[in-house]
Order: C-alpha cells, then structure tokens, then sequence
C-alpha cells in the first residue's frame, strides 16, 4: 500500500518552489506536480525548535571508581549545547534519522513513521559553539529521508518516495543529488530510482556515489555527472553502505557484509554477521584502514577485519540499566571520530569507547543518559549529535584541549570529582578533566591550561585565584543555582572561552580579568555583581550580559 499524502499548510516566511530534474532514464521529471520542496529560511520561526533548556554540562558516568567508591574525575568533558525539536508537518511530527556535517554547517535528514511520506533536511549554523542556529529547511512533503553525506557541496540523500506522485519512479526507493547554494539548500534537486521500498544509505567519494535500498533491494553505483546508475548489485536487506580505501561495503540485516572493488564492483570479501531481522536503522564506520565497526542490534556493536572478515571483539549491549526494560538496549548506531568510538544503545544511551594501543582493541571511557532513546549519532570535529526517539536531536560539543601556553611540566590531574584547593596552595593541571565541583579556597591559587567542565558549582573564594586557560564549561541550565562564584577579593582570569549554564556571580571587590586576544565567556543564566567589581581585557561577552 503507498502511502498516504498529507499537504503542508502555508509556511510563514516559506518559499514554495518547483523542481526541475534532468530527463535521464533513471531521474524523475515532474513538470506538473508542484510543491515537491518548500524551502524556509524565516530564522525567527525555524529556531523556535532549538531549546537551551537542558543544556549544559555533562556527566559522563564512568566505568570503575576510586578507591572506597570515591568518585573519580573523568578526562573527557562534554557539554550538552542544544537540543532540536524535531519539524511538524501538518499533524506530523518528523523523525531524525540521519546528520552531515559540513564546516559550520549539519545537516540533518528527516522522514515519517506509518504510511505517510513526509521528509524534512534541516541546515544548522555551528560556526558559534555557544549559540547553534536553525538556519533553513527543506520540506519535502512526499518524500521520507533516511540518509544524507555532503561531498564537494553537493548533499547526497536517500529515502523513499510516494509512487502516486511521481509515478516516474519504478519503486518508493530512491538515492537523490541535491547541489547546495554557499552551503545552504537549493531546488536543484534530482531523484534516481532504485529497486526496492526505501533507500537506507548513500555515501560518495571521487565522481561516484553509491546508495542502497532495504527489501528486496539493491547496491547502486551512480555518476555524479549525469545520475545515471552504472552498476546494480541485487542484495536483501540493505542497511547501510560506506566507503574507505577504493571498497564499497555494505551491511544487510540478513547476509551480514559485503565487500567490493569500487572500480569494477567486484565482490572481494563477504562475511556472515548476527542476523537482525527487525527492519531498524543499523549503522556502520571504519577504524583506521582494516577494521569495520558493525552495529548489531541486540548483539551489540562488532569489530571485524573487513579483508578477512574475522571477528576481532564484540562490545556487549549494557546487560542493565535501572529503569529501562532490556528491550530497549539495543546497539543501533556507530561512529568514529579521531581515536574514539561513539556508540548509540537505544534507551542506554551513549557510550564511548576509546581505540587502544596495539591489540588491546576497544576500552569504555563512559557513558552518557541523554533523557531517552539514542537511536543514531555521528560525530566529526568537536561535535556529536544524537537522534532520540522523540525524534529530536541532542547537540553535544566535545572541549578540545587547548594549550594556550607551554603546560608541560604541569601534571594531569586524575583525583577526586570534586578538586579542592586548601588555603594557601598552589595547584597547576594540564589536559582535560570532567569534575562535579570546583573550590578554589582563601588565599589559594589553581592553575588549569587545557580542557575542563563542572557539572556543579566552582566557588573561587576570598583572596584565592583561579586561572583558567583553554575551554570551561559549568553548570547546568535547569539548575541555576549551581553558580560560579567570585567571592569578595577573588581573581577569575581567563584566557580562552568560558560557558557557565547557571548563574555568574561576582561579589562585591571580585575582579574578572581576560588575558591575552579571542577570549569569550557566555552566561545563560543571570549575572550578578556586587560593588566595586572589576571586569579587564578584551573579551566576547555572547549575550552581553556581563558587561
């Protein structure tokens, strides 16, 4: 049965415009169908959907404690940066399935669950880590996305189509090349119809491009040039297909994984996986040049070495978590990002693994609750982005190290959660540190050069002096009472960004000092400031609050 067709009501501030496609054999030419894109750019209305509601830092829950069950610090700080309602199209509410990223700018695909096709890609402004902005969407009323990759500013997607509006198309299952205008969205858009009932992933590389469909489907090799497809490769229950080091490999949910040359597509290697018969959205990426990482559902996640196909690990799902029934906790997507490896398990949440020395394989560095099912992420540069089952997304940024000045001789501090400087000390740190809380006592100095958030308060008390240079994050936006506070006669000197979620508060005789160019601080909650406060250097102040 095809699904049903719902039309969008008039978008404010939206653009209604129609497709024109090339008149090759595979590509759809629709003349008289209008409405196939909707295009906004009202920013106004389009963040709206962006909430800072439950941003802030993250408590990565790590895998061992210290010694008498003390919380121990962890070295890999995060913070929960913004969270993406998920688009409504007349009473539907689209769910995220997919994310390219660009530069300063994601792109996240969209699709519909039932009968009715409706799709969305969204476009999001990252250039400002603080503050990400909802810049465009495209509406695609009869149209679900399932996948996207950017390559070379083109977005190539795939998905399924309603065949009662583009009769064109032989089957709902299709791979499509979007040509973007300066990165954003464009109506220059062209479908290629492929065997199946939906395309489930599309990757690129050179002046090809390859997609694949799910039942009953097919492996397709496409120029980029003219969108015709060159090679067909008949294979069930296709979920996902990559590319790495001239090979094509896909995963299917019954007949595991295939390999092949991507020149003549020639089948090199093909190996069985735990077969997963539940139609989900499985994901798959590359460590190095010789080994693959397979999401396997309730199997958890597979490490395999894709030229021989043996089976070095397997990452077992969480055997428990407290309040989520074990049906739940299923590995549903992997991702690769510089040394660690970012695992979706459903209502678990996010682990995160980091590739060992040698033949130690994969270590779990932690883990994170997101507040609900982690049904995809993806992670490039200083950035993961989580698709939940609400069919939300959830932005996270990664605090990169940054060493403003040579901290070589300064140790990396591996103690407590909480990091308390006792009057009259002088503590120096280096690295990246994820701690509860920070005390900085009378008459006491830290130093810390690199990476580091709180998730609770941070207190810099009477005559002590905190230093932070690199990246702060602290506190969180739904508890405003967890502050940073400058007591009376304090230094919080600064070089690099500081983000405090909660409330700052500088009392009176405090002083807060920038050092050096480019630094920024960014307060989401109130600023508080008692007499005879001062405030030096040059700084960004993103919300002009502190001033």
């Amino acid at each position: 049965m095809n699904k049903s067709f719902i039309r969008l009501g008039a978008l404010v501030g939206a653009m209604v415009l129609m497709i024109s496609c090339n008149n090759d054999d595979n590509s759809v030419n629709t003349p008289d169908v209008q409405e196939k894109i909707i295009l906004n750019t009202d920013s106004q209305s389009l963040n709206q959907r962006i909430k800072f509601d439950n941003s802030g830092v993250l408590n990565v829950d790590l895998p061992i404690a210290g010694r008498d069950g003390e919380d121990v610090a962890g070295n890999f700080p995060l913070e929960l940066v913004a969270e993406v309602q998920p688009p409504v199209y007349g009473d539907l509410t689209l769910k995220a399935t997919h994310v390219a990223i660009n530069g300063n700018y994601a792109y996240v695909s969209y699709n519909t669950e039932g009968e009715a096709y409706s799709g969305a890609i969204d476009v999001i402004d990252i250039s400002n880590p603080a503050v990400p902005q909802l810049v465009m969407q495209a509406v695609l009323p009869d149209t679900d996305i399932s996948s996207l990759t950017y390559d070379n500013g083109v977005l190539y997607v795939a998905g399924a189509a309603s065949t009662d509006t583009f009769p064109e198309l032989d089957s709902p299952a299709f791979t499509a090349a979007m040509t973007l205008s300066n990165g954003l969205l464009s109506t220059n858009y062209t479908q290629t119809t492929i065997v199946g009932n939906v395309g489930t992933s599309v990757t690129s590389s050179g002046n090809k491009y390859f997609a694949v469909s799910g039942d009953n489907g097919e492996l397709v090799k496409v120029n980029k040039s003219n969108n015709q497809i060159e090679a067909t490769i008949p294979v069930n229950d296709l979920r996902a297909v990559a590319f790495n080091s001239n090979k094509v490999v896909v995963l299917s949910g019954t007949q595991g994984v295939k390999v092949y040359n991507a020149n003549n597509m020639n089948q090199q290697t093909t190996f069985a996986t735990p077969q997963d018969v539940a139609s989900a959205k499985r994901t798959i990426d590359f460590l190095g040049n010789n080994t693959l990482l397979v999401a396997e559902g309730y199997n958890g996640l597979g490490v395999y070495n894709y030229n021989s196909g043996n089976k070095t690990q397997t990452i077992n799902v969480p055997t428990f978590v407290d309040g989520v029934d074990s049906s739940d906790i299923t590995t549903n997507a992997v991702s690769v990002n510089d040394d660690k490896v970012y695992i979706a398990n459903g209502g678990a949440g996010l682990y995160i693994y980091e590739n060992g020395n040698g033949n130690q394989g994969l270590n779990i560095m932690g883990s994170i609750n997101l507040e609900g099912s982690c049904n995809y992420v993806v992670s490039k540069d200083k950035y993961i982005f989580a698709a939940m089952g609400n069919g939300g997304l959830k932005i996270a940024r990664i605090m990169t190290n940054v060493q403003t000045i040579d901290c070589t001789d300064f140790p990396t501090y591996n103690g407590s959660s909480w990091l308390n400087v006792n009057s009259n000390q002088t503590k120096e740190y280096q690295g990246s540190a994820s701690l509860q809380g920070v005390n900085v006592n009378s008459n006491s100095n830290l130093t810390f050069c690199g990476s580091l958030s709180v998730s609770q308060g941070l207190n810099v008390n009477s005559h002590g002096t905190f230093y932070m240079k690199g990246s702060l994050a602290q506190g969180q936006a739904n508890n405003p009472w967890l502050s940073l506070n400058v007591n009376s006669n304090a230094v919080l000197r600064i070089e690099g960004s500081v983000v405090i979620y909660g409330n700052l508060v500088l009392n009176s005789n405090s002083t807060l000092e920038f050092v050096g160019a480019g630094s920024s601080i960014t307060v989401y909650g109130n600023v508080t400031k008692g007499s005879n406060v001062t405030i030096t250097g040059e700084y960004i102040d993103t919300f002009n609050n502190v001033n």
